[in-house]
């Protein structure tokens, strides 16, 4: 009895936990991560089909869903963290951007400085642009590095070429949406 109870509260405890790996992907992610998933529902589906309680395997079952939880739990951790720190971080950035510095009303500046003044400006924030512009690729190019190269069970299809794609014209659509902000702002 003990035993069963043990293997109920168990089981109970993953099936919560993988709910809770579940709800920590990003709308962003969800497709890019679904063979992970899918990697880790095919752990969990003898389970639900060829296991019954009198199995004899019930703790390598056990240990092996929660290994690839735990891994999928990383991995999505990771993919969070780029996302959030290397991604939006940048974007954030990029958008508060002034283009143009005006000098302050108190100051009387001639027109060559004016012009030479923001044409320094510009040069500084165009420099300041790319160098973001490059972070928010190398980041994204990371990110599927971290996705593409997570070990998957081979009975499951890997992330396929067409995701890889959606995710980097999302991101070059965002980079793009925070220049036009910057531009605005400006």
């Amino acid at each position: 009895e003990t035993k069963f109870k043990s293997y109920l509260n168990e089981m109970t405890y993953l099936l919560k936990e993988y709910r809770r790996v579940i709800q920590l992907v990003r709308p962003i992610a969800s497709n890019l991560l679904k063979p992970h998933i899918d990697n880790l529902e095919f752990e969990l589906r003898p389970g639900m089909v060829t296991l019954t309680w009198t199995s004899m395997n019930i703790d390598v079952f056990i240990e092996n869903a929660w290994d690839t939880l735990m891994g999928l739990e990383q991995l999505v951790i990771a993919v969070n963290d780029i996302m959030e720190s290397r991604i939006d971080g940048n974007h954030k950035l990029v958008s508060k951007t002034l283009l143009v510095d005006l000098p302050d009303e108190s100051v009387v500046v001639t027109l060559d400085d004016f012009v030479d003044f923001q044409e320094r400006h510009v040069r500084d924030m165009t420099a300041f642009l790319m160098s973001k512009s490059l972070e928010v690729e190398s980041a994204v190019d990371d990110m599927l590095g971290v996705v593409v190269g997570f070990p998957l069970d081979a009975h499951v299809r890997g992330v396929s070429e067409s995701e890889i794609i959606k995710v980097k014209a999302h991101y070059n659509w965002s980079m793009y949406q925070a220049l036009l902000n910057s531009t605005k702002r400006s």
